[in-house]
């Protein structure tokens, strides 16, 4: 049941193409919408003090969301960084060992989606998704993948992002 509240996060979701997929386990209290306020431009006049006397919209305030991911899949790794994976053969058998970074310039722009614990869905059509590895080898913590995401105009008249209640499946 979707609440009035927005809060919690339940799932994340990207796909570069197709249904967006679930990328795995994010540290707690990483996630941050990353809400950023419009911007104006304020007309002043010399003949009126203390107010503009017109204010020009610039940009609407918008979402950047950025967490970090704890959990290392080599294949979630492509999904957010692009690169490759590892494997080694073995009677035909081939298994997943590793990842390489792209060795070329890359940028991953996509489909994101936010699933609440209140029920509600974050929808981001289009986005350019930066990611890289952070934090500290130690016995105290785990590395991340650190994930900032920017929405980006998909299509003329598509809004950037919505926030509707999550689908009911069946």
């Amino acid at each position: 049941m979707t609440q009035e509240y927005l809060y919690g996060l339940a799932e994340f979701k990207f796909a570069v193409t197709g249904t967006p997929e679930s990328v795995g386990y994010i540290e707690e209290g990483s996630f941050d919408l990353g809400g950023q306020a419009g911007e104006v431009t304020e007309i002043n006049a010399t003949q009126v003090k203390g107010s503009p006397v017109l204010v020009l919209p610039k940009k609407n305030g918008s979402i950047k969301p950025s967490f970090d991911l704890i959990q290392i899949d080599y294949a979630k790794l492509i999904l957010l960084m692009g690169g490759k994976t590892k494997s080694v053969t073995v009677e035909e058998v081939t298994t997943v060992t590793g990842w390489e970074a792209p060795s070329t310039l890359t940028q991953v722009r996509g489909h994101a989606q936010i699933l609440t614990d209140s029920g509600h869905l974050i929808d981001i059509p289009a986005c350019t998704l930066v990611a890289y590895p952070t934090s500290k080898l130690s016995l105290d913590g785990v590395a991340k993948i650190h994930c900032e995401l920017t929405p980006v105009q998909s299509a003329p008249g598509v809004a950037p992002y919505s926030i509707s209640d999550i689908p009911e499946v069946g």
